[in-house]
């Protein structure tokens, strides 16, 4: 009776950096999310229409690679390949 099963290093090293790397982009694209709403509420507050936008564009941007990383990530984990 075999316990253990034969693992390639060079798969196992791939999904150690995939992973490592997934982890940073989606941190980094969410908390552009959360400092491109701060900055952009903050310009509103003070009445600085064009900072304001260009904080907002941020955010948008952040928000849609986020969610971009995060439907990559569910639809390979879902894949049968």
């Amino acid at each position: 009776m075999r316990l253990l099963a034969q693992v390639e290093l060079s798969h196992l090293f791939q999904v150690i950096w995939a992973s490592i790397v997934a982890g940073i982009v989606v941190t980094v694209s969410f908390s552009f999310v959360v400092l491109g709403t701060a900055r952009y509420a903050e310009a509103r507050r003070q009445g600085s229409n064009g900072t304001a936008i260009a904080f907002g564009l941020l955010a948008a941007v952040a928000l849609l690679a986020f969610a971009g990383a995060v439907v990559f990530g569910v639809s390979t984990m879902l894949s049968k390949d």
